[in-house]
Formats: structure tokens, sequence, C-alpha cells
């Protein structure tokens, strides 16, 4: 009898253990979430190479003229630079949105460079191809820019 109550014992502290480190890793693992944006802009910043991140109201009217002015931008730098657009009805993307302190009706561009820093950020009117590449070449000109800016 009293060999049935020790194992009874010990199944129960293992048991309490075992439910432990389960909530545990769960806390950890949702802790350590990127969202999918997040992990494509780290891709491409350990690839050592710019981002233009665009966070857009989804209804947005010049959506189709800054995503061509931040292409053309890109294109002078030989795959060196990438865009990542954010839309504001993407709920995979909150945390994003809250970690550059963006709503979901903000239209804004931010100019990420390896290993992450944000350089500049452009809003409404001022988002054209002339200041995405002014504000990417005074980036580089300061020597914080690397091997991207080439």
């Amino acid at each position: 009898m009293e060999g049935m109550i020790k194992m009874k014992k010990l199944l129960l502290v293992v048991s309490i253990i075992s439910f432990s480190f389960f909530f545990l890793s769960v806390a950890i693992a949702e802790t350590d979430t990127k969202t999918p944006k997040e992990s494509e802009i780290i891709g491409y910043l350990q690839q050592g190479l710019v981002v233009f991140l665009c966070f857009h109201d989804p209804a947005e009217p010049n959506l189709d003229k800054i995503k061509a002015d931040i292409e053309s931008v890109a294109a002078n730098f030989k795959g060196a630079v990438k865009g990542v657009y954010v839309s504001g009805d993407d709920k995979k993307e909150t945390k994003l949105r809250g970690n550059f302190k963006m709503t979901p009706k903000d239209t804004a561009v931010f100019i990420l460079l390896p290993p992450g820093t944000a350089v500049a950020k452009l809003e409404g009117d001022a988002i054209t191809k002339a200041n995405l590449m002014r504000s990417l070449l005074s980036a580089c000109g300061g020597g914080s820019c690397g091997s991207s800016c080439k």
C-alpha cells in the first residue's frame, strides 16, 4: 500500500513538472514568434539589403504610385534594396505595426539599414521617388549603409 502511495505521488510530481515545462515552452514560443513580414524583413537585413518598409492604409489612393516609386528607386541599386508592404487590414501584422507606432489607417515608408536601423520615415506627400532616393543616399553618405548602397 505504501509503495502505491509513493508511486502516485511520484506520478503527480512528474505530471506537474511536465505541464510546467509545456506551458513554459508555449509562453516562450509565443513571445519569440515573428510575423510573416517581420521574418521577410529580417531575412533581407541578414543578407545585407536595405528595406523600404511601407505601411499603408488599405484604402490608400496613392498606393500604386508609392509602390512604383519604391520599386523605381530599388531598381537603381541592382537588388540591394527591397520593398516590403504591410496593409492596415493585415491582422497578422498588428505586432509589426505596433513596433513602428503605426495604426491601420497610417501610410508611411521607413528606410531600414542592416542590421535593422530605421534611418528615415516618409509620410503622406513626402513619399516620392525623389525623397526616397534623397533619404537613402543621405543615409548611405553617412557611412552607415555599408555595401548595400553601392
